[in-house]
């Protein structure tokens, strides 16, 4: 399953944080069962925008807690497939529409 990840800095952070952070984005394939599939770092933000592919959830966890004791919080927001999402899309618009009729 797909997460995006969004980490924010709870302030400026030391040099050593910052490297250990990134250490733990080179080992998530490893340490946690996941692949990375993208990382986006917002030049012009105190922001990094991961996308990654888990087995489930859980596996997260460990890099929550890490990424939190180096002073980062994060944000994860689970992700579906085009082509899971629009149906579903589709379907919660149609259900709408008739509570609306009523």
């Amino acid at each position: 399953m797909e997460f995006i990840l969004l980490h924010r800095p709870r302030g400026l952070l030391a040099p050593e944080n910052m490297k250990a952070s990134m250490e733990i984005g080179k080992k998530i394939k490893e340490l946690y069962g996941g692949k990375p599939m993208l990382s986006y770092v917002a030049r012009s933000e105190m922001l990094i925008v991961c996308i990654v592919d888990v087995p489930n959830a859980e596996n997260l966890m460990p890099v929550c807690e890490q990424m939190n004791f180096l002073g980062w919080n994060t944000e994860v927001i689970p992700v579906d497939k085009a082509e899971v999402a629009i149906p579903k899309m589709e379907k919660a618009l149609a259900e709408a529409a008739k509570m609306m009729k009523k």
